[in-house]
């Protein structure tokens, strides 16, 4: 008997680029006090399996990265290219806005909720030439929120922002007031809230994530208590961009 094997890829980071947009259509910055170089600004595509370059960091810390208008029509694109010579039962699953913006398990109000969803991946930032050279750029208010980012958590965090790029296929909302309590490896528990309000619109959004509270642990450990989650037109004036390696 046959045993069919699924192979699954989540599309929760977006994978694919496209490098001829307008230039109003990119994300810009500098790099406060850069001293590393030129560099390229890369992701690794997890459908082609392969690194590709979007950007580039230039030596006065100046990027610019191409943002596509059709990225979730690029994406299925591609994925169907790639299902064409993949194993049998191999598919991609995409995200929606209900499966990306959740609240473990507790009751989030949607709009349009099975709306598709692709979100930027991590900005790999590498010299020419290199596979792969651990460092990352983060766009935050604080660089220690960089560095709790980098290392998924095992780091302190500490009040700020972060921010994040979805492409969503359809006007939809996502509402929440989220509240639990949170055990900690010192056993203690502290009171975890997030607290989502989305209007979403068809295309790019600019998702914000605002570290409102910390819980600061008997060891030391500053872990995020309270986060809001919304919806922003610009980048924030004071936003920093910071290579984490």
């Amino acid at each position: 008997m046959k045993t069919q094997i699924n192979h699954t890829i989540v599309v929760a980071i977006s994978v694919l680029f496209s490098m001829t947009c307008q230039a109003q259509k990119a994300i810009s910055g500098s790099i406060s006090n850069y001293t590393g170089g030129e560099k390229l600004i890369a992701f690794y595509d997890m459908i082609s399996k392969e690194t590709m370059e979007i950007g580039t960091i230039h030596e006065e810390g100046n990027f610019s990265i191409p943002l596509d208008e059709n990225y979730l029509k690029t994406i299925k694109l591609k994925a169907e290219n790639a299902k064409a010579k993949a194993p049998e039962g191999w598919e991609i699953e995409f995200k929606t806005v209900a499966t990306t913006f959740e609240c473990s398990g507790l009751m989030v109000e949607y709009e349009n909720g099975g709306a598709l969803v692709a979100g930027m991946p991590d900005l790999e930032v590498k010299a020419k030439n290199a596979e792969w050279d651990e460092s990352v750029m983060y766009a935050v208010s604080n660089p220690e929120i960089a560095n709790w980012l980098y290392s998924y958590g095992e780091k302190n965090s500490a009040q700020g922002y972060y921010l994040q790029w979805f492409f969503v296929e359809e006007p939809a909302s996502a509402k929440a007031e989220c509240l639990w309590q949170t055990s900690v490896s010192t056993g203690e528990t502290y009171n975890n809230k997030t607290i989502i309000n989305l209007e979403l619109q068809k295309g790019w959004n600019i998702i914000k994530y605002n570290i409102a509270e910390v819980f600061t642990d008997a060891n030391g450990k500053i872990i995020p208590s309270k986060t809001e989650i919304s919806r922003i037109d610009r980048i924030p004036d004071n936003i920093q961009w910071v290579v984490v390696k």
